[in-house]
């Protein structure tokens, strides 16, 4: 009975390590590129990144503790309104569309959390 306890450990330890040196030598993961556009109608990570940094340029202009957006990630009327806004704030076309131009300022108005919004949003 415990030469197969034994046997079945070995043969487990023998595995977790073949899964380790294969995780190490598997490719990386390629970034996510970023879409072309954000508009009316999109969901995800990229829409809370323009939600977030609308009520974020919101709340430094204006010296307000919170946005006018929900940071639900769903881009609707609202949310498409306060873009406006916002690109108008920083002389962006206001067509409520997040392009390459408004989504240089999204990265910028990020706040707190660095470069994660880069692979959400376009960027120049």
């Amino acid at each position: 009975m415990r030469i197969k306890t034994v046997s079945a450990r070995a043969g487990l330890l023998a595995a977790t390590a073949a899964l380790g040196v294969g995780s190490l030598l598997a490719p990386a993961a390629a970034a996510a590129t970023p879409p072309s556009t954000i508009a009316k109608g999109d969901t995800g990570h990229g829409v809370w990144c323009v939600q977030h940094a609308v009520n974020n340029y919101y709340k430094t202009y204006y010296n307000k503790k919170s946005g006018p957006l929900a940071e639900d990630a769903a881009f609707g009327t609202s949310t498409a309104d306060w873009v406006a806004w916002y690109q108008g704030k920083h002389g962006v076309h206001a067509d409520s569309i997040v392009g390459k131009n408004t989504g240089h300022y999204v990265i910028i108005d990020d706040g707190y959390y660095g470069n994660y919004c880069k692979s959400y949003v376009p960027h120049n």
